[in-house]
């Protein structure tokens, strides 16, 4: 999905100082912010086993809140991963396999 918002140099170069620029924003340093404080009381009702009404968890309850921990930390650390990947030297190993592969393949039919 995202292979056409990053498929030149150009393209890499400008998301990634968009990112870098972005984290000392201050919307994302209110994000962040918030997302701490939610990510530490997601942390404390699991750790409790208590739902948000204070009550104890269900199975599925549980599963939900851990479940928006995962989600709530990956946004968290989305700048940092998009940073990492971006910057991230892309080598491929020389194959001895005669056949293309399926990116391979791909990158023909649409480029």
């Amino acid at each position: 999905m995202t292979d056409k918002l990053f498929d030149t140099e150009e393209k890499k170069e400008v998301a990634l100082a968009t990112f870098q620029g972005g984290v000392t924003t201050p919307f994302w340093l209110l994000m962040v912010q918030m997302l701490e404080v939610d990510i530490g009381s997601l942390k404390e009702l699991i750790l409790l086993g208590i739902n948000t009404k204070g009550e104890p968890a269900t199975k599925k309850e549980m599963d939900k809140l851990r479940d928006c921990l995962r989600i709530y930390q990956e946004v968290l650390d989305t700048p940092k991963t998009m940073i990492e990947k971006l910057t991230r030297v892309e080598t491929e190993e020389p194959t001895l396999d005669p056949y293309p592969t399926l990116k391979e393949e791909r990158k023909k039919l649409n480029g």
